[in-house]
């Protein structure tokens, strides 16, 4: 039995996924072959990291970002509802919930950015499949086996899981890799709570101890290799101790003396360490557990968000400390926002669009991107509508943040999306060339748009230039040009008498640049 396909048929996710019990507990893990590649072909020449925070149960995003100004807000949340006076302000509508102070200075320093109402087309409202739907980045009626960090990965390593760096390609602090980094090798993370737990448990086995001797039969083949697989994860176990035991935190964190009182926070602190200590992986997971407020809201909410504030805050602050803050991104995510009206119970259920966070010192910050949420115009259940496809998101990260081709990002994500200008890499006032000088311009006239205005951009060198529109959902309206232009600035005419009031998106990708502008038309 060939090695690839062993690990892809092993049951229970034994062999790549985990190994099904070291001292009472699972351990995930992932093959290690000897041959050492550098951690650039991964990421390609980015070192830049993201770090994942999953809000696990339906954050309710209209206590996360309030609409003080809206009085359906109130009407429809008599006993959960945030008062102005108590909400801290983030703009002339919206408030901050008072227990994101953290947040609210980070979003102050333009370290943190908004999106609102993000969901998908049809949205499912149960906590699995909801999961697995952002997860895997499919439509609510696809299923998949593949996630879309795990698309992301594979073909940067398509020797896997024979031929793997030296460091672990993704870590989740937690107990079970995630469906996101699922691909059709494998999986592609390694999973531990602590670091010292992970070396204790997988470390002191021996596969060249003559007592692990195994007989010459496919049986005795298979154990062989899972213990080579063991082996490897052994490597692991190994770099990720020397890792964390070389890193340091500058900052004290929310739990230190309790970890229980802040779990993310401790969570964060060890993927700061391991950081700071060097290892070389670009993308961390961790989570935050107990969104799903049925019952009695005000206080749960209040003790969750002020777990996240406090938590990033402390990460960032640590970040900035030992230099390393412009070189970690972190965004927000929950498998649904809840309903508008409050229910019986002092609390909410589940619902559908709400607001991300992306935070970080190379964030376009201080900004909120979307409408206010419209709850006098409500989905056929009571919910909000959806502003942006969760999967415009995924697409701008990795676009600004990674660097990654639009090809290679359709691959990933399954179609075509479009951007938001969440990074300043991709800002929408132009884009740099390595060397400082303005590729092109991007704006267009007037702004916002009632029926007629023009798109005005400017090339360096005679190139193909193609400018296509976008509904806020990321779904293609219309190329409005695609062709050989010359050297120089150029006018195109936008007719937008056919289109609905809202927010829209334009993307002119000209040689192997691209940037991306939001467009308001109005009437």
């Amino acid at each position: 039995m060939k090695r690839r396909d062993f690990i892809k048929g092993a049951a229970a996710g034994v062999a790549v996924a985990s190994l099904s019990s070291i001292g009472g507990r699972g351990v995930n893990v992932l093959a290690q072959s000897p041959s050492k590649r550098a951690m650039d072909q991964l990421m390609g020449s980015s070192d830049n990291i993201l770090v994942l925070i999953q809000l696990d149960g339906g954050n309710d995003g209209l206590n996360t970002i309030i609409p003080i100004e809206n009085a359906e807000y109130y009407n429809q949340r008599e006993s959960i509802a945030i008062s102005k006076s108590n909400a801290l302000p983030l703009n002339d509508t919206l408030g901050w919930h008072p227990a994101l102070g953290g947040l609210r200075d980070l979003y102050e320093a333009e370290k943190l950015t908004v999106v609102q109402g993000v969901t998908y087309p049809n949205p499912n409202r149960s906590h699995f499949r909801g999961t697995d739907i952002w997860m895997t980045a499919s439509d609510s009626d696809v299923f998949l086996s593949s996630g879309w960090l795990g698309r992301y990965l594979e073909p940067k390593y398509p020797d896997f899981p024979e031929v793997l760096p030296e460091d672990p390609l993704a870590v989740q602090i937690g107990s079970k890799v995630s469906l996101a980094f699922n691909s059709d090798a494998g999986k592609m993370a390694v999973t531990f709570r602590d670091p010292d737990e992970f070396y204790r448990l997988v470390g002191g086995v021996d596969p060249e101890n003559p007592d692990l001797l195994t007989p010459d039969t496919v049986a005795g083949d298979e154990l062989t290799f899972v213990r080579t697989i063991h082996d490897a994860s052994q490597t692991y176990s190994e770099r990720v101790h020397v890792a964390s035991d070389a890193g340091s935190n500058a900052v004290a964190y929310p739990g230190d003396n309790n970890p229980a009182q802040n779990q993310l926070a401790q969570s964060l602190k060890i993927v700061a360490r391991l950081i700071s200590g060097g290892l070389q992986t670009r993308l961390y997971l961790v989570s935050l557990r107990g969104f799903d407020t049925h019952a009695q809201q005000d206080a749960i909410h209040a003790g969750l968000l002020t777990q996240l504030s406090d938590a990033v805050k402390a990460f960032m602050d640590d970040m900035d400390q030992q230099n390393l803050g412009d070189k970690v991104a972190g965004m927000t995510f929950s498998e649904f926002g809840r309903r508008v009206q409050e229910n019986g119970s002092a609390g909410t259920d589940h619902g559908a669009a709400a607001p991300l966070l992306v935070f970080g010192n190379r964030v376009l910050g201080k900004r909120v991107h979307g409408q206010d949420p419209d709850l006098g115009n409500l989905d056929e259940r009571g919910d909000l509508l959806m502003q942006f496809d969760f999967r415009s998101v995924y697409a701008s990260v990795l676009a600004q943040w990674f660097g990654e081709a639009d090809n290679d990002i359709q691959s990933v994500l399954l179609g075509e999306w479009s951007r938001i200008p969440i990074f300043r890499e991709d800002d929408v006032t132009g884009v740099n060339s390595p060397n400082g000088d303005p590729v092109f311009e991007l704006r267009h006239t007037p702004n916002p748009l009632n029926t007629e205005g023009e798109i005005h951009y400017s090339l360096p060198i005679p190139t193909h230039a193609r400018i296509t529109l976008y509904d806020v959902h990321g779904r293609k309206i219309a190329v409005l040009f695609a062709g050989e232009q010359a050297a120089g600035p150029h006018t195109l005419r936008l007719d937008a008498r056919r289109l609905t009031p809202g927010s829209y998106f334009y993307r002119i990708e000209a040689g192997s640049q691209s940037a991306t502008q939001m467009l308001q038309v109005v009437r």
